[in-house]
Parts: structure tokens; sequence; C-alpha cells
């Protein structure tokens, strides 16, 4: 009989599946690893809600980001918190990163901020470093994949690894935080992986074999929708705003760090940040709010990448000290 912990981490058995999946992407252990030390048990709810954004696609970029919001309740809260900002959104706008130059939503930015810190979620925030080209699969293996995976849509190799790198950091979170028969909606932009109705299947056929990698327990209904589905209500592109905030300001500190960057686990950086990127940055590192934030950066170290926490981008000493106590020691493959 094997004996399962009390927080349920079968993701940390060594099961012949677990052991071969390691062998395959070590890395998604260690982000299973870091992610669970701050929020160790599955969510109570039986309902999870992801949504999610991505950035960094901008030249002076030095990482992609990939950011997702895992809530598993408080949903109502969240809908009737997000009045306050949509009354500085009189004709239905978007609040997006890149649109912050409007100052309707200048005006938005801080309630609508307020309202996502009261969210009973996690945001997890991955930053892969572009010089690592492969993550979830590998060159010349697209047409095994494809078959592998029945997919039925035309990807090219980079685009089936920019899908299945989303789908697989989906599923590293469901291993963690969810309970058998968890009923799971995915929102995402309206991004490439989605952009017709057979890419649309082909991700949320990804998605399904992905987490069967992670997962040995049943799950219930398994939605993907994109923020173009719900025009009118603006529920679930409100929702996706939060990682789509996150993923602009990451992307802006992206591409001002310094040749130091993460010599001791803080992010340095070698010129000031946007005045917009500075108050969600401030927000993203305050963890005094029931929504827990987690950035994970991936860095190309020669011929091999590590994987580690990110505490804060603070830079003075006394803070820096203290951000040190919470880095992750660095892992290599």
């Amino acid at each position: 009989m094997i004996l399962v912990p009390e927080n349920n981490s079968r993701w940390q058995l060594l099961t012949p599946r677990n052991v071969a999946v390691r062998h395959l992407w070590g890395w998604g252990y260690s982000i299973q690893k870091i992610l669970a030390a701050s929020e160790p048990k599955p969510r109570e709810s039986s309902t999870l809600v992801i949504a999610s954004d991505y950035g960094g696609e901008h030249r002076s970029a030095t990482h992609l980001m990939y950011c997702y919001l895992l809530v598993g309740g408080g949903m109502q809260h969240w809908l009737s918190s997000t009045k306050a900002a949509r009354a500085h959104l009189v004709d239905s706008r978007r609040m997006a990163y890149k649109r912050l130059d409007d100052q309707a939503r200048q005006n938005a930015l801080v309630p609508f901020l307020r309202a996502a810190a009261g969210l009973d979620g996690h945001l997890v925030a991955i930053a892969v470093d572009k010089k690592k080209k492969w993550l979830s699969s590998q060159p010349g293996v697209a047409d095994p994949m494809l078959r592998e995976l029945n997919l039925k849509a035309h990807w090219n190799a980079r685009a089936l690894e920019s899908m299945l790198r989303k789908v697989h950091f989906m599923a590293l979170l469901l291993s963690l935080w969810s309970r058998p028969y968890s009923n799971l909606t995915w929102i995402t932009d309206q991004d490439e992986f989605v952009a017709n109705d057979l890419r649309h299947d082909d991700a949320l056929m990804a998605a399904a074999r992905f987490s069967s990698f992670y997962i040995d327990h049943p799950m219930g209904i398994f939605r993907l929708n994109t923020t173009g589905q719900d025009r009118d209500a603006r529920d679930f592109e409100d929702l996706c705003a939060i990682p789509d905030l996150a993923a602009g300001m990451l992307s802006d500190v992206s591409s001002r760090l310094s040749s130091r960057n993460l010599e001791d686990g803080l992010l340095r950086l070698k010129s000031e940040l946007p005045l917009k990127a500075e108050i969600i940055a401030d927000w993203f590192w305050d963890n005094r709010m029931p929504l827990r934030k987690t950035l994970i950066s991936m860095d190309v170290q020669g011929p091999k990448f590590g994987v580690r926490k990110v505490s804060t981008l603070a830079q003075e000493p006394e803070q820096a000290s203290a951000a040190q106590k919470d880095s992750q020691q660095i892992e290599s493959f």
C-alpha cells in the first residue's frame, strides 16, 4: 500500500510515472517544489479558475513571461469589488498594461489592484530566459508529438513549443492545487495558440494530456475559454487583466536588468521603471494580502539552466538581506 502524504503531495512520490516525467522535464519538479513551499495543500474548492496572459515578446526583454492566476473561490466578491475600478472605465474599456497611457485606465489601476488583492488565489509568473529555446519539446520532434497528442491544426516546431509551454505550466499548477473531480475553467487571452477553432481544440487536448502526466486523480469538467467569448460582461477580460498587468510589469523589468542580476537572488535594474510598472511591482511583491504571488525565473547558465524563486526587486541593503533568506537555491539541469 502506498501512503499518501497528508498534504496530498502525490507529485512527490517516487512512482514510475513521476520518475519518468522528472527525467523528461526536471525543471517542472523544481517549479512544483518552489510553489508548494508557499502553498502546500490543494484548494478546498471543487471549482478552479485559471486566467493567463503572456509577455516579453518585444526585443529588449530578456525573458518571456507566462503569468497564471489560479482562483479557488471568492469570485462573487471579486466581481462586486471591480465595480469601483469599472466606474473609471465608463466606455467598457479593457484594463491592459499596454494601454495604461490612457488617463481613465490610470485612474482605474489602483482600485483594480486593490480588488485583485482580495482574491483567494495565487498569481504565478514564470520568466523564461529567451536563450532557452526548447523547454516542453525538442527540435525535430514536432511531427511525432503531433501524432502522439492527436493534434489536428498546423503547428510548426516553434508554434508547438510555445503552445506546449503554456499548457505545461498550467498542468503543473493543477498538480499542486486540484482535488479529485475538480472542475476547471482556463481563461486565456486571445493568443496565437487559440487563434482558431482547430488550435483551440488542440490546446484543450494538449492541456488534458499534459495534466495527465502529473495528476493521477480523476478531474471533472475542463473548459478552455478566451477573453473573446465574454465581450459583453467583460468578466473574462477583467480576470485576465491581472496576469496581463503582471506580465507587462515583468517585461519592463526584464528589459532593464543589470549585468549583476540575480547574483544573490535579487532582481537588479540598470534603469528606473515607468511609473505604472513601479505601482504594479510594489503590489506584486506586497505579501500582506490574501492573494499570493510568486515569480519563478528560469535562466540559462552556460550549457545548463537554473530555476529559482525571485523574492523581491528591493535594492536597499536591509531589504536585500531579508530577500536572500527567502531565495531558493538554484537547481541546474
